[in-house]
């Protein structure tokens, strides 16, 4: 089948995901690896196995609402074999 002339050929769609309570480190996440690989559950659970015999989990925020540090996403990719560079320009 052929085209009309001028027409674009078809683009590959973009998954993207918005924003919704404090869950930015999960969007970005699934935004960044193009699917929905994560969720606020999968992210709990990276917390619990970061700090498994605190209270209060320093790696997430205390209302349960997400505010995920960075942390918690350089597990996530680690965990799917992927590498993440702390960087920091001061150096």
């Amino acid at each position: 089948m052929s085209q009309a002339p001028g027409a674009q050929p078809n683009a590959p769609s973009v998954y993207h995901e918005r924003q919704r309570l404090e869950l930015c480190a999960v969007h970005a996440l699934n935004n960044v690896l193009q699917q929905q690989l994560f969720s606020q559950e999968a992210a709990d659970e990276i917390c619990k196995r970061l700090a498994p015999d605190s209270r209060l989990n320093p790696h997430r925020s205390l209302l349960g609402t997400g505010n995920y540090d960075v942390n918690v996403i350089m597990a996530a990719l680690q965990g799917l074999g992927l590498a993440t560079v702390w960087w920091d320009r001061r150096r």
